[in-house]
Parts: C-alpha cells; sequence; structure tokens
C-alpha cells in the first residue's frame, strides 16, 4: 500500500484572472503564496519519503513553499501535468465563447464532448495521468508521497478510483488550491481519505 497525499498547486495569476491555464503558465500571486506556506506547516506533522511535482511552474513554485523545511528531493514530473488545452489556453471564457462558437458554454455542458484545436484528448489526458500514478505508487509501496499536481489530474485520479463519470465530476466537484486529497492506494484499489480539504485555512489565517 502507498499512501498519497495529493495537491493542488496554489493560485496563479491565471487563476486570479480566470483564464485558461493548461500547460502556459503564471506566476503564483501575493494569496497562492500564503497558501502554499500555510499548506506547508499543516505538512510538517507527516513523515512524508517521496516528493513529486508536476513540472509545470505553478506546481513547482508551491512544492518548493510546502517543502522549503523538508530535505526531501523534489522531483519534477511532466508526466503529473495538467490537460494541455491547445488554442484555448490564456484565454478567458468570455473570449473563447466570442472565438469558437460558444465553445466554453458548450464545454460546460460535456467537456468530452468538445474538440479544442490543438488540445490533449481527454482520453489521453486520463491514461497519462492514471499510468503514472500507478506506476509511482508502485514504486513507492509503504511509503507517504507528497504529489503535486493540478485539478484536472486530481479529477482524473478520482473518476478512475471512484469509478466515476469524468465529465460529471469535472462540472460538479471542486477542488481548491492547495486542497489535499488523501488516498492509500494498492495494486487494485483506492480507499480515499478525503477529498479537496483545505481547513489549514479555516483557523484565522484564510488568506
Amino acid at each position: 500500500m502507498t499512501h498519497l497525499i495529493i495537491v493542488r498547486h496554489a493560485e496563479s495569476a491565471f487563476n486570479d484572472e480566470n483564464r485558461i491555464q493548461g500547460h502556459l503558465d503564471s506566476r503564483l500571486t501575493r494569496r497562492g503564496l500564503e497558501q502554499a506556506r500555510l499548506l506547508g506547516r499543516r505538512l510538517k506533522k507527516f513523515k512524508i519519503d517521496r516528493i513529486y511535482s508536476s513540472d509545470l511552474g505553478r506546481a513547482y513554485a508551491t512544492t518548493l513553499e510546502i517543502a522549503r523545511h523538508s530535505k526531501v528531493p523534489v522531483v519534477r514530473d511532466p508526466l503529473l501535468r495538467e490537460i494541455r488545452l491547445g488554442d484555448w489556453e490564456g484565454m478567458t471564457p468570455e473570449e473563447v465563447d466570442r472565438l469558437y462558437d460558444k465553445g466554453y458554454r458548450k464545454w460546460l455542458k460535456k467537456p468530452s464532448s468538445v474538440h479544442i484545436p490543438k488540445a490533449e484528448t481527454i482520453r489521453h489526458f486520463r491514461k497519462r495521468v492514471t499510468e503514472r500514478v500507478k506506476a509511482l505508487a508502485r514504486a513507492n509501496r509503504r511509503k507517504t508521497v507528497l504529489m503535486v499536481t493540478h485539478g484536472g489530474v486530481i479529477t482524473a485520479l478520482l473518476a478512475d478510483w471512484l469509478r466515476a463519470d469524468f465529465d460529471h465530476l469535472l462540472l460538479n466537484l471542486q477542488i481548491d488550491n492547495t486542497s489535499l486529497t488523501m488516498a492509500d492506494v494498492t495494486e487494485r484499489h483506492a480507499r480515499l481519505k478525503f477529498i479537496n480539504d483545505a481547513t489549514h485555512f479555516w483557523d484565522g489565517h484564510r488568506p
């Protein structure tokens, strides 16, 4: 069994501006840096054996803030990246609707039915993510692994573990910046402990 602590990256400038990120990047906001620092304080009580981060800057910067007092090295992993969203990256939903025939409104009804030019397919994305996390779990049996990644990645994992509809989870499940999702993972199944836990903001220090 592998104990996974999965974190969504802290708030980025694109999050704050409601822009679509995908594989594009933007710096962490002041609020995002505070989110990561609060989470880092919370995670001090955990004995973490391995740390993996998406190689995208917003995730890696979050990881460094969380792990700044840890002696565990951070491994950057491109397979833990968010889904690539092609020509929509960097745009607001309003810009997408204007330029792509109300594409974002269509996406809000059923994401998997929308073709985004130059984007990664949802099928490929889900396979990339689930296979990589299974491989990391096999390589780290009986260890506690911290993984800093993206909302779409966490949703893909939850859809696999719960045998749930990916579109439904993507549209209806909130995954907050620096929230924790924890699971004990074996070869055959994952037992979820909690999803989207952000109680490190609830002690009077909410940024």
